[in-house]
């Protein structure tokens, strides 16, 4: 059995806790651990998988602390299953490394798991891995089946009520037509304060009861559920609340994340008459920038209140009456505190540490180009370099130009099994290291930093030092994680395979309703107003390239310009292909300047302006090197825990093509740009 790898030279993980700038060895797990070499998949109701596989095979590792184990191990099912069968196989993983031609293959122990075929419905087993010395570790797995589970789904995810009580209308769909029911629990009470009416289907009226506590609200949990125990059943779960008997203040207005009345943000009470709350401000009409606040309705209404200009909050009779609103010089995600009692308001910035000050932002140069939906998105044209100032380790690593070697002749690369594990590691070999931080090697920051991808997202320094050739994404940008970007909106983190056939479907629009982690805009260590450039600005930056290419070499074709084709990695490509079998054709003779050594260029891409320099990388097994040659940039996207994207637009000096690929975390320390808030 054989399985393909796209990746770089490492055969076995060495495995580390986090990427904090000191490891304590005693927080390492030095017990029994057993991992697949992939994740449990859904198999399909004919049995396959949901990648088309007849089976699913994984290598199988057991390790001791951070060391892998030559223990052996066993397989079984948790309780007895007649349509799945279980055996441990060899498998054969052949690595393909960054350089063509540099490949190998390992025999390794793993198991293989089939399934028959479901004429029922979905049902689920656990598979049970079991060390030699008693550790277990459970996979558990699910498999669909020909008969349509139960599904009930709506658009609204959680209902208010003022104190006064009131009613609201829930629509639904669901697969299994008339089949429904409704129930309640409550929160900490024994009221049952909440009535329900339905004539049919797909909608239900819920109703609230007055509440007279001028303390507390109240909390419950509507169910609608659908389906019959011998069809399958499905239960959606609304969490409800009702306010206390007090006042509420509403805010919206075109300079309060440009909210009207009926999605105004409800403010925090924080005190008797103190309230608070985090939103995107932006200037608006000149002179006006208003920030409007409503008292226990969101409907237009008179008189109601605002901010003005010198800290003041004004009370407001009529529209012609609102005030200048404050100075908003920079459009951003502010923590704003208000006091109606006083009539009184601040604000402060909510930003990154070591994120890079507003002085810096003219020094690099800037220009908008056309995106997707007709507006004008503005990039810096140029790679990002601030070390963060005064703070040592510094953020990022510059780049060692001289070191353009390939593979293992590259310049301040780790053996592969002999990363450090912190600062003070004595693994860390200073004659790896930039002379900026009592390295060795002489660096320039001319054409910009390459940085470990946990600084710009978190600001924390590791001077472009990864700790670990798979190193764990931080914390709080793991899967299932809520996240709120730097326009204010929320997200929650997603792990993206673009290898599995379907992610992406082509249409752009439905892509990035599926999966909306393509568009956050994450500041990291980019200036307050700016993000780390993410998928969906790569993508505008193709479409404005298609946009510009009519009439000159290597024109980009608009139809190419998709997520599916972006992330397409198969494939060979003749050169000025512009139909291509992966990635964007022509796009990288659109993205180049002039200072690649050789290479194709369009003719349009200097009056394009991106300026893409080939600033080149550090590998950590292979060091430093292709400056002037090759370019890749980090884009705030996940592929699991350990890896995640970049953008890819030169892999040899005569591809055309540009495209999206997945890189190990820890290993790659690369450049990035940074694009201008928008809403």
């Amino acid at each position: 059995m054989k399985m393909k790898k796209l990746g770089l030279l490492a055969l076995i993980p060495v495995i580390f806790a986090g990427c904090e700038t000191e490891v304590d060895p005693s927080d390492i797990n030095s017990g029994t651990r057993i991992t697949l070499s992939k994740s449990p998949v859904t198999f399909n109701s004919d049995g396959k998988t949901s990648e088309g596989e007849d089976s699913f095979t994984a290598v199988v590792t057991v390790f001791q602390g951070s060391k892998v184990n030559d223990l052996a191990w066993d397989c079984k099912f948790e309780n007895s299953v007649a349509y799945a069968e279980v055996a441990k196989t060899d498998i054969q993983t052949e690595f393909i490394g960054t350089y063509e031609g540099d490949s190998r293959t390992v025999n390794e122990k793993g198991i293989e798991l089939k399934v028959k075929a479901n004429p029922e419905y979905k049902r689920s087993f656990t598979l049970v891995i079991i060390a030699s010395d008693g550790t277990e570790q459970k996979f558990d797995f699910t498999q669909l089946g020909d008969k349509a589970d139960a599904e009930v789904s709506s658009e609204v995810k959680d209902i208010e009520f003022v104190a006064a009580g009131g009613e609201q209308e829930i629509k639904y769909t669901t697969n299994m037509g008339d089949v429904y029911s409704f129930s309640a629990d409550y929160e900490g009470t024994g009221d049952q304060w909440l009535t329900w009416t339905a004539d049919a289907s797909g909608s239900v009226k819920l109703s609230a009861t007055k509440w007279t506590d001028k303390k507390n609200t109240r909390k419950a949990v509507f169910h609608i559920t659908v389906g019959t125990p011998q069809t399958s059943t499905a239960t959606l779960d609304i969490p409800v609340t009702q306010l206390a008997a007090d006042d509420y203040y509403y805010m919206y207005g075109p300079s309060a994340a440009k909210l009207t009345i009926d999605n105004a943000i409800q403010m925090a009470k924080v005190s008797d008459g103190l309230y608070s709350t985090r939103a995107y401000f932006m200037n608006a009409e000149k002179g006006k920038n208003s920030v409007i606040f409503n008292l226990d309705s969101r409907t237009l209404a008179y008189p109601c209140f605002a901010l003005a200009a010198d800290g003041k909050i004004v009370k407001v009779n009529s529209e012609a009456e609102l005030p200048d609103g404050p100075v908003i010089d920079i459009d951003g995600l502010r923590n704003l505190t208000t006091n109606f009692k006083e009539l009184t308001w601040t604000w402060d910035r909510v930003t990154t540490d070591n994120c890079m000050p507003d002085s810096e932002v003219a020094n690099y140069k800037t220009k908008a180009f056309v995106a997707r939906d007709g507006s004008m998105k503005v990039w810096m044209t140029e790679f990002f370099r601030w070390d963060g100032g005064d703070i040592t380790p510094k953020l990022g690593s510059s780049m060692v130009a001289t070191a353009t070697g390939a593979g293992n002749a590259g310049t301040g690369g780790y053996d592969k099994s002999a990363f450090p594990s912190s600062w003070n590691d004595s693994k860390l070999n200073m004659d790896f290291e930039n002379t900026e931080i009592g390295g060795k090697l002489e660096g320039t920051n001319e054409h910009g930093r390459i940085y470990a991808f946990s600084e710009i997202i978190t600001g924390t320094p590791t001077a472009g030092i990864g700790f670990a050739r798979n190193e764990v994404v931080p914390e709080a940008w793991k899967a299932g994680n809520k996240i709120t970007d730097a326009v204010g909106d929320e997200y929650v983190i997603e792990y993206i395979n673009n290898k599995t056939e379907g992610t992406f479907t082509g249409d752009n629009a439905a892509d990035e309703a599926k999966h909306p982690t393509l568009k956050m805009q994450i500041q990291g260590i980019c200036p307050y107003g700016w993000h780390i450039a993410n998928a969906s600005d790569w993508l505008d930056i193709a479409y404005a390239a298609s946009k510009a290419s009519a009439g000159h070499t290597f024109p980009v074709q608009e139809d190419q310009v998709t997520y599916k084709q972006f992330s397409t990695n198969k494939g060979k490509v003749s050169e000025g292909q512009a139909v291509s079998p992966r990635g964007i054709g022509n796009l990288a003779p659109w993205l180049r300047n002039s200072s690649w050594n050789g290479g194709n260029i369009s003719d349009g891409a200097e009056e394009f302006g991106f300026g893409y320099y080939p600033l080149g990388f550090r590998y950590m097994t292979q060091g430093y090197q292709c400056a002037g040659t090759r370019a890749q940039t980090w884009i705030p996207l996940f592929f699991n825990e350990k890896a995640l994207y970049r953008v890819n637009v030169i892999i040899n000096n005569t591809v055309t093509y540009a495209e999206i690929s997945s890189i190990d975390n820890g290993q790659a320390i690369m450049p990035f740009r940074c694009v201008k808030n928008y809403k």
